[in-house]
C-alpha cells in the first residue's frame, strides 16, 4: 500500500518511467529544537549491517524530470520531447516537490518525505541515523512511544 503522502510522487514516478524507489515518511517535530532542520539524509541499517540512504524527494524528482537544453530542446531518458510534453512534465515535478519542505524551522512540525534508490528494503531496521542539516553530522534517531 502506498502512504498517502507519496501516491502523487510515486504516480509520477511511474509515469515518466523512472526506476521503483522506497520512501520515508518523516513526522520531524522541531517545536523544542534551538536550530531548524534540515533532513539532509536518513540512513538505515538491517540486523545484518545492510544500509539504505534517504534522501529529500526533490532529488529524485529532479533526476525524473525532463531537462531543458537551449540547443536541443526538452530531453527526458534519452528522448526529445516537444516543448508542450517537456514543460508539462517539469511543470507537474515541481509541483511536486515545492511543497517539499526539507527545512523544519524551531517550533514547527512537519511532515518531510525522503527516497531512496534501493527498492528492495530489509523488512527490518535495527538502527536509523539521521543528518539533520548539509554540515552537520550523522545522530541517532529515536522512535516516539
Amino acid at each position: 500500500m502506498t502512504d498517502p503522502a507519496v501516491a502523487a510522487i510515486d504516480a509520477y514516478r511511474a509515469k515518466v518511467g523512472a526506476a521503483p524507489v522506497s520512501y520515508v515518511v518523516a513526522d520531524v517535530d522541531n517545536r523544542a529544537g534551538t536550530a531548524p532542520v534540515n533532513l539532509y539524509t536518513v540512513n538505515a541499517f538491517s540486523e545484518e549491517g545492510r544500509q539504505s540512504t534517504f534522501t529529500s524527494v526533490a532529488d529524485a524528482l529532479h533526476s525524473w524530470a525532463p531537462t531543458f537544453s537551449y540547443d536541443f530542446g526538452w530531453s527526458m531518458n534519452g528522448k526529445s520531447l516537444s516543448e508542450e510534453q517537456g514543460a508539462a512534465l517539469k511543470r507537474e515535478a515541481n509541483n511536486l516537490y515545492n511543497p517539499d519542505i526539507a527545512d523544519v524551522d524551531t517550533v514547527e512540525r512537519t511532515t518531510v518525505i525522503l527516497a531512496s534508490p534501493d527498492a528492495e528494503l530489509p523488512t527490518e531496521f535495527t538502527r536509523v541515523a539521521v543528518q539533520p542539516s548539509v554540515t552537520g553530522g550523522e545522530e541517532e534517531a529515536h522512535p516516539l512511544r
